[in-house]
């Protein structure tokens, strides 16, 4: 039966991977943001879609937290700065809600390879979202430790996503309702939840 998700700790944020799948408004942005509820170190939060700031979230340090929304026309040039300024600065937590839009699985701009290839040893972890995590780069999935699997159904969903998570992990969240998820580690037994507490 699915619980209440509890205290996960990112043992060394600094360098930990964490990526958030999963269908349109199944709940990946609230995640997001209650995990950023929580979070008392340094981060970037690149708000692609102005998802982040809906409904009035605010950083808990923010000398220390930054979101960038940028606008919609002028994302991509924007968030090539972002990825540069993430990378000249290290030591912080880099957000990306819904990452798909910057790269294919098969391209991704120079700037955020860098930070997604490098960025450990500049002591910058990252958290992203996707709706589609076939349009997601390998590098990025590769590079995820951390895994929650809101429901996911597209055959090619499914098929890029299980190179690197067991397919029948994926396969779990065909059957969870609305806004409930799968956590999964690499490596360790998954664990379904309830939805978190909604953040806007």
């Amino acid at each position: 039966m699915p619980s209440y998700l509890p205290s996960i700790q990112f043992l060394n944020p600094y360098k930990e991977r964490v990526i958030v799948v999963g269908m349109v408004q199944e709940g990946k942005t609230n995640l997001l943001k209650w995990l950023l509820s929580q979070c008392l170190i340094r981060y970037t939060v690149f708000d692609t879609l102005g998802m982040v700031r809906r409904g009035g979230f605010q950083p808990l340090k923010p000398d220390i937290q930054t979101v960038v929304t940028p606008p919609f026309h002028n994302r991509l040039p924007v968030f090539k700065e972002t990825c540069k300024e993430v990378w000249k600065k290290g030591n912080q937590i880099f957000c990306i809600d819904e990452v798909s839009e910057f790269c294919t699985k098969w391209e991704i701009d120079d700037e955020l390879d860098l930070v997604v290839k490098m960025g450990g040893n500049r002591n910058i972890g990252m958290w992203m979202t996707t709706q589609r995590v076939a349009q997601v780069h390998n590098n990025i999935l590769a590079n995820c430790k951390h895994h929650f699997i809101f429901r996911t159904y597209l055959p090619q969903d499914l098929e890029w996503y299980s190179k690197v998570v067991p397919k029948e992990v994926i396969l779990m969240s065909k059957d969870l309702p609305q806004y409930y998820f799968i956590y999964y580690e690499l490596g360790k037994t998954p664990q379904s939840f309830k939805p978190v507490k909604k953040m806007d």
